[in-house]
């Protein structure tokens, strides 16, 4: 569907949903399928924020099992354990339910953990290798961990990736990860789902005020796209805030100034580099020097590298790939591959997310999905620290928690409901006709949005400059851009690739290198 002026849009709504990321666009699809009717309010596009900075791994959950004090304490630790667990066995699942309903963003890959001298340094071969195990049990036919150890002779034998590690290899654990190809195009289907369902989608509309009277939320609405203005005010009887790094700014516009932090913000950089084609479509998961996990994965004929995990406080649109940071995963990467010499002058380009972790004292972080609600704001929820792959999982229990405090609404079962999976773009190829259908009818707003979360050519090695200006020309045509206004397009998406993912060049090296 075509965008809705604010003034074409309703006035009333059950639940209002503020973050059009992966959370947000599965809740506000689960509640219109509860029956609620539903706004979602995103101040940029869709697919925008984290989840557009997701490390596109839809990881086996070996490092939720790790434990932040050493073995000999497991004993005396025994909640925090079953919890660590549990959220392991919940991630195997939750990739079961990716692979089978959303096969075509997912491709599964071979990757390699190798035992000792790099990822045994902190734990013994032995208990990673249970861990494992563990995770295979957790496992369904329909996406298999597929674990196996094997002999370093063999592992060699069987990969070009595993012949370039180190000699201090005792053996080598293989088994099978899922790559999104296209984190941002999940959001996007998700959301056109929802729409088909009845939901209200808003883009560039960014939460202004928001107040509770008569039993409501009054929420005013401003308009934040290219060349447009306006304001409006909708009442909604909740308001569900998915807004990722960015809740507790949502939290400033309703709650009193001394609302308890919801969110710590980690920054996670990861660089690309172009390996050996013998590497080529196999990964690596190890724990880096610092104990936290560390991957070299494969997209296309590329590799990437990372990621780190260091506390921010900033504001995450602020958030850049810093030198040091480049410093250290490539010092990782060389040392698991030591004759690889890997350079600044390798990278291809880098780029950097900052992930929302839940927090229950505003000062640690929580490895868990939290619903957190507060006494001064009635009918109001935040949900915090869910990843992409648990997006679906995370909208399920937000929908619960509306239904408690609003009541069930009788769930749909008509014919829509039966349709509401769309049909996708063919992700083979794009067509001149089909770039300027989803232009016209996906709520496209920039030429950003089109190239980077609309069609794959933005995620690529060339990060989409190649065909930026035939694609803005399609554009154009379908949506009714100026000339001036198409030239304005293609020079604002040079700079933000130039801000968020070549900025490396300038802070690490004196070498240029053109993507």
């Amino acid at each position: 569907m075509i965008r809705p002026a604010l003034d074409q849009m309703a006035s009333e709504y059950d639940v209002v949903v503020v973050g059009a990321g992966a959370t947000g666009c599965a809740t506000a699809r689960e509640l219109a399928i509860r029956g609620f009717s539903v706004l979602l309010l995103d101040r940029n596009d869709i697919g925008s924020g984290t989840s557009s900075r997701s490390s596109r791994l839809l990881y086996c959950g070996l490092g939720y099992m790790k434990p932040d004090y050493p073995l000999w304490k497991i004993p005396f630790h025994p909640v925090d354990m079953l919890g660590r667990l549990y959220r392991a066995w919940l991630t195997m699942r939750c990739r079961t339910e990716l692979v089978r309903e959303m096969p075509e963003h997912l491709t599964r890959r071979t990757f390699y953990f190798p035992y000792a001298g790099h990822g045994g340094r902190q734990y013994p071969d032995s208990i990673i290798d249970v861990g494992y195990r563990l995770l295979s049990s957790f496992g369904s036919k329909d996406a298999p961990l597929g674990y196996q150890r094997l002999e370093t002779k063999e592992a060699r034998k069987q990969s070009g990736l595993v012949r370039g590690l180190g000699s201090n290899l005792n053996a080598v654990g293989s088994f099978y990860e899922y790559q999104y190809s296209w984190p941002e195009r999940i959001c996007v289907d998700t959301a056109l789902e929802a729409e088909s369902l009845g939901v209200t989608i808003r883009n560039y509309a960014e939460v202004t005020s928001l107040k509770y009277s008569s039993s409501q939320w009054h929420v005013t609405i401003a308009e934040r796209a290219p060349e447009c203005h306006g304001e409006k005010e909708v009442r909604a009887r909740m308001v569900v805030n998915a807004s990722g790094p960015w809740v507790d700014n949502v939290l400033k516009s309703a709650a009193p100034s001394n609302a308890r932090r919801q969110v710590l913000g980690v920054k996670g950089v990861n660089v690309m580099v172009r390996l050996p084609d013998e590497f080529r479509g196999q990964g690596l998961e190890s724990f880096s020097s610092r104990g936290e996990p560390f991957y070299v994965f494969p997209w296309g004929d590329m590799h990437f590298i990372g990621p780190t995990e260091d506390r921010v406080d900033t504001a995450p649109e602020n958030e850049r790939v810093l030198s040091d940071e480049v410093e250290y995963l490539l010092g990782e990467a060389n040392t698991l591959f030591p004759d690889l010499n890997i350079s600044k002058e390798d990278i291809v380009h880098a780029w950097c997310g900052v992930r929302p972790s839940s927090t229950r004292d505003g000062k640690t972080l929580s490895g868990v999905i939290q619903l957190n609600e507060s006494s001064d704001m009635p009918n109001f929820v935040s949900v915090t620290g869910v990843m992409i792959m648990l997006h679906r999982h995370a909208a399920r229990m937000t929908v619960k928690f509306v239904e408690k405090k609003l009541g069930k609404v009788r769930e749909r079962k008509d014919e829509k409901i039966k349709k509401a999976t769309i049909k996708k773009p063919d992700f083979a190829s794009f067509d001149d006709e089909k770039i300027g259908s989803l232009a016209r009818e996906e709520h496209v707003v920039t030429l950003t949005d089109l190239l980077r979360r609309r069609l794959p050519y933005g995620w690529g090695s060339d990060l989409g400059v190649n065909r930026l200006e035939e694609i803005s020309k399609i554009a154009a045509k379908a949506i009714g851009w100026t000339e001036a206004r198409r030239k304005h397009e293609c020079e604002e998406y040079l700079k933000e690739v130039s801000s968020h993912f070549l900025t490396i060049r300038k802070t690490c090296s004196s070498h240029s290198h053109t993507s």
